[in-house]
C-alpha cells in the first residue's frame, strides 16, 4: 500500500483527468490520433516566451535527424551557449509541441531533437539519431550561431534516458569533453524495475504514469533487445561512468521512475561524477509538461538556469 502522498492540487487534478482518458496500453485510439491529442495540450499554455524558431534536417555519418532551433529574439548574430534537448514520451510520443514551455524557458539557444518515434522505429534508432544530432552540432555550431564550447544535454523521461545514454556514447566515441553537463529530469535508467519500491507504490494508475503504460512503451521501442548500458545507463560499470559530465537530476515523489533516477545519481556519485539530485515532493511524472505552471515547475527551471549559468561561466 502506498504511503500517504499529498500531490500539488494541479497535479492531483491532472491525475484525476488522466484516469478518464484512454490508456496508451489499451490502444483504443489510433496512435497518430493520440499523438495529435498530446500535441494539442500546448494550446492550453499562456504567456509563452517569444523565440526565433527554425526547423532543420541534418545528416551525420549517414544518419538523418530532424532538429528545431530555438533562440531568443534579436540574437541571430550572437553565438549563444546551447542546450541539446531530448523530449520525453516513452519514445512513442512527444514533439516540440508537447515540450514547448520547458524548451522556451531555458533562456539560451536550444536545439530540440525530433528523433523518430516507436513503434515505427525501434531501438537503437532514437539513440543513434540523438548521437548524430550531438555530433552534427559539435561540428557545425558556427553555422547555427551556437558556442559548442558551452554545450549541455538535457531531457525528460525517455529524453532523460537519451541524455544519459548520449553522454555514455560520447565517452565511448571520444566526444565526452564536448558535453559540459547533463540535465536529467525523471529519467528512465533501469533495464528492470523489479527491485525498486516506487513502481510498486505509484504504478497502479492513480499517479498518471502506470506500469502498463511503461510496458507498452518498452515493447514499442526496445522490442526485447539484450540490455546493455547503451540503452540502460544503470547497467554501466563504475569505469564506464567515471569521467562523465556533471549531472543535475530531478525526480518526482509520486513517480514510477523515481527510484531508478535516484539510483543513477548514486552510481554517478560513486564513480566520482559531480551530481546534484533533487526529489520534488508532491509532483508526478511529467510535471514539467503539465500545462499549468506550478511552484515545482518554477523552481525546477530556476535550478536548471542556475546550473546552466554556472557551467557556462566556467567554459
Amino acid at each position: 500500500m502506498a504511503p500517504p502522498v499529498t500531490l500539488h492540487p494541479v497535479y492531483a487534478a491532472y491525475c484525476e483527468n488522466a484516469r478518464k482518458l484512454p490508456k496508451f496500453s489499451e490502444q483504443t485510439i489510433p496512435l497518430p490520433k493520440l499523438r495529435e491529442l498530446a500535441n494539442q495540450r500546448s494550446k492550453e499554455l499562456k504567456n509563452l516566451l517569444e523565440v526565433m524558431e527554425q526547423d532543420k534536417t541534418v545528416t551525420h555519418n549517414g544518419v538523418e535527424v530532424r532538429l528545431t532551433l530555438f533562440r531568443p529574439p534579436g540574437t541571430q548574430n550572437q553565438s549563444l551557449p546551447v542546450v541539446l534537448f531530448f523530449h520525453g514520451g516513452g519514445w512513442v510520443f512527444g514533439s516540440k509541441h508537447t515540450h514547448v514551455k520547458p524548451v522556451r524557458d531555458n533562456h539560451v539557444a536550444v536545439v530540440f531533437v525530433d528523433y523518430s518515434l516507436a513503434p515505427e522505429h525501434k531501438y537503437p534508432t532514437a539513440h543513434e539519431e540523438s548521437f548524430a544530432a550531438l555530433s552534427w552540432v559539435i561540428e557545425n555550431g558556427d553555422s547555427i550561431m551556437v558556442d559548442t564550447n558551452k554545450l549541455v544535454v538535457a531531457g525528460d523521461s525517455a529524453g532523460g534516458n537519451l541524455s544519459a545514454v548520449i553522454s555514455l556514447m560520447a565517452k565511448e566515441r571520444g566526444l565526452v569533453d564536448a558535453i559540459k553537463a547533463q540535465i536529467l529530469i525523471y529519467p528512465a535508467t533501469a533495464g528492470s524495475r523489479e527491485n525498486y519500491e516506487s513502481p510498486k507504490l505509484y504504478g497502479n494508475g492513480d499517479y498518471y504514469l502506470n506500469m502498463k503504460d511503461c510496458e507498452f512503451f518498452d515493447n514499442a521501442y526496445w522490442n526485447g533487445i539484450e540490455k546493455t548500458k547503451i540503452g540502460f545507463p544503470l547497467l554501466a560499470t563504475q569505469d564506464e561512468l567515471r569521467g562523465l559530465p556533471r549531472a543535475l537530476i530531478f525526480t518526482a515523489e509520486a513517480d514510477i521512475l523515481r527510484d531508478e533516477g535516484e539510483q543513477y545519481a548514486r552510481q554517478l556519485t560513486e564513480a566520482g561524477v559531480s551530481v546534484t539530485c533533487m526529489r520534488v515532493i508532491g509532483a508526478i511524472h511529467g510535471y514539467i509538461t503539465v500545462p499549468v505552471v506550478t511552484p515545482a515547475y518554477k523552481q525546477t527551471m530556476a535550478m536548471i538556469t542556475n546550473q546552466l549559468n554556472e557551467v557556462f561561466e566556467k567554459n
